[in-house]
């Protein structure tokens, strides 16, 4: 497929949360976008010569940045069978699992992805692999094994570390290893038999440690909580990212605490909100008029007051960013726009603020808002076409028309391409 030079696009989200902007024109150079501009302003210069690609009433967005995923992780039906695959697996099975669950993310529209825990250290070699053009696949960024206690959560990634002192050194030796950030389990969670999901893992100091190494080193940590006393004692810590940000103080009770909340505003600290398995099933029941298999009764009430504490850390201005935990107990890879439609849902937050959450917002986060998350000229083209106004109707983004990263057309239709650049449109 010949790459275009200037796509057409009859809409334009530029991913700062601006309105849409119609007939727009944008001029590709060298992967990057070199200019936009109003279509009836093109020139006959720049039409010379330029392979030309008309998205019709099309609109044209920023690749989707997906800030927590799992790309080792097979999606299995209970969490014991992706454990099970994770833990005892070889190492090139696991590679092979986490290339086809990249590719997987990209034809569904995801350009970007953070993974935040693999066993080992596979992650970072399918990293450098699709950097290198080893593999097809989306931008990684990758932390190796997540830093959790004798029998915490996720032990059974290898990144094991009791006290300050451990932690600080399994954090150094993941940086040293080519880590790009360092993640850590601040509770327990619900895929590790061996851990209570509200149990505390570390101390402020301890959560200070991994902060500390990773700051000598130009990086950040993102801290897994799904207690409220995690996260305070992140906030304390001063990491860059809570994910799952969950205030509950016992099983299904959440208590919003604007104090810690205005903290976590004040120094800069982002909120990473999860809508895997679970989280999506009052929206796909009573949206879209899927029948969930077991009996939501008793998820109701305590899922409606999980998000009422996050809408409440909305409204407070705490910077958000959304994500899948793809890979983890029944969320596959490849239905990005489900998290989106789900958040706009439980949340009430607009489309438009949804988009803006995993572009601009998450590649400030992951520290590449100068490459990518923005339309604008200089940045990578990490592009969507997509049918439809996915600023009125998030589910306009469930079936992308193209992807393309760094200018190339990476999927088509749903449909991974080849590196090549020589069909047609």
């Amino acid at each position: 497929m010949r790459q275009p030079d200037i796509i057409l696009a009859g809409n334009l989200i530029d991913g700062t949360g601006a309105p849409p902007r119609p007939r727009q024109a944008l001029l590709l150079r060298g992967g990057r976008i070199a200019a936009i501009r109003p279509q009836a302003e093109l020139g006959r210069t720049d039409r010379e010569g330029a392979v030309m690609l008309d998205a019709g009433d099309a609109t044209v967005l920023p690749g989707l940045i997906d800030p927590h995923v799992h790309l080792t992780f097979n999606a299995g039906p209970d969490h014991e069978t992706v454990r099970r695959a994770v833990e005892e697996e070889s190492d090139a099975r696991l590679a092979l699992r986490a290339v086809a669950n990249a590719q997987a993310h990209l034809a569904g529209g995801v350009t970007t992805v953070r993974d935040t825990g693999g066993r080992g250290y596979v992650t970072l070699a399918v990293r450098d692999a699709i950097r290198d053009g080893l593999a097809r696949g989306p931008r990684v960024r990758a932390c190796g094994p997540a830093i959790t206690p004798t029998c915490g959560h996720l032990h059974y990634l290898q990144g094991v570390a009791d006290g300050a002192d451990a932690v600080r050194k399994q954090a150094t030796e993941a940086l040293d290893r080519g880590a790009d950030f360092v993640k850590v389990c601040a509770t327990g969670g619900i895929m590790t038999r061996e851990s209570d999901p509200l149990g505390i893992h570390y101390t402020t100091e301890e959560l200070r440690a991994a902060v500390e190494a990773a700051e000598a080193r130009g990086t950040l940590v993102a801290a897994h909580a799904l207690a409220a006393e995690g996260v305070l004692r992140c906030i304390d810590a001063g990491v860059r990212s809570i994910e799952h940000c969950t205030w509950q103080d016992a099983p299904g009770e959440y208590t919003f605490r604007p104090e810690a909340v205005a903290e976590m505003r004040r120094k800069g600290i982002f909120a990473g909100l999860t809508f895997a398995g679970l989280s999506q099933w009052r929206y796909r029941e009573e949206v879209r008029g899927e029948r969930f298999g077991g009996d939501l009764g008793p998820w109701r009430q305590r899922l409606q007051n999980r998000y009422d504490t996050e809408r409440k850390m909305i409204a407070a201005g705490v910077r958000y960013v959304l994500h899948s935990d793809a890979g983890v107990r029944e969320t596959p890879f490849g239905a990005f726009w489900l998290i989106l439609a789900t958040a706009c849902y439980e949340l009430g937050i607009t489309p438009l603020e949804a988009i803006t959450a995993v572009t601009s917002t998450a590649a400030a986060l992951l520290g590449l808002d100068g490459e990518i998350g923005t339309l604008e000229a200089g940045k990578r083209a990490d592009l969507l076409v997509v049918d439809g106004d996915p600023a009125e109707r998030i589910e306009a983004l469930a079936h992308p028309r193209l992807v393309l990263l760094d200018g190339t057309v990476a999927a088509e239709a749903g449909e991974l391409r080849g590196r090549r650049a020589d069909a047609e449109f």
